[in-house]
């Protein structure tokens, strides 16, 4: 699931549109995401989303998967 930011609100759609080619433009990475979305009442309003990926974390194993695998491997090794 990814988080969006709120990054801005603007009033005309003219104007979110520059920011967002200037927020593509400046990324260096190519991973940021930026979307223009309607706001406000009656959706006269326009708010620019950002979304950058976080680093990938490293699972933490159960320590009963970790001695079962340990075990696997053991047996496998006397297998062959």
């Amino acid at each position: 699931m990814k988080t969006w930011k709120t990054k801005a609100i603007y009033n005309y759609y003219e104007d979110a549109s520059q920011i967002k080619n200037l927020l593509l433009e400046n990324d260096d990475s190519g991973l940021l995401e930026v979307k223009i979305r309607r706001c406000g009442p009656g959706g006269n309003m326009f708010k620019i989303k950002t979304y950058y990926p976080e680093p990938a974390k490293k699972e933490i194993k159960n320590e009963k998967e970790t001695n079962a695998e340990a075990k696997n491997a053991r047996n496998n090794k006397r297998a062959r």
